[in-house]
């Protein structure tokens, strides 16, 4: 079993921009973004990832997005 963990703020920190700039840049979106933490572990060929993320966004933003992938 391979395990990788990223929980230092540093690289937290500049994937979460990352995420940011990608989801303002391509979507369009206008969302904040802090990514906590960031586990992967593979076993036997599988690979599971767990995401402690936490988004911050305006109501109206919320609202685009859900009419947008037909749940509003």
């Amino acid at each position: 079993m391979d395990e990788m963990k990223i929980v230092s703020k540093f690289t937290t920190n500049m994937i979460s921009k990352l995420v940011k700039m990608v989801l303002r840049k391509k979507l369009g979106y206008n969302i904040d973004i802090q990514v906590n933490e960031i586990k992967t572990t593979i076993t036997d060929g599988k690979t599971h990832v767990h995401l402690d993320v936490d988004a911050e966004l305006e109501k109206e933003e919320l609202m685009n997005i859900l009419k947008k992938i037909g749940l509003n």
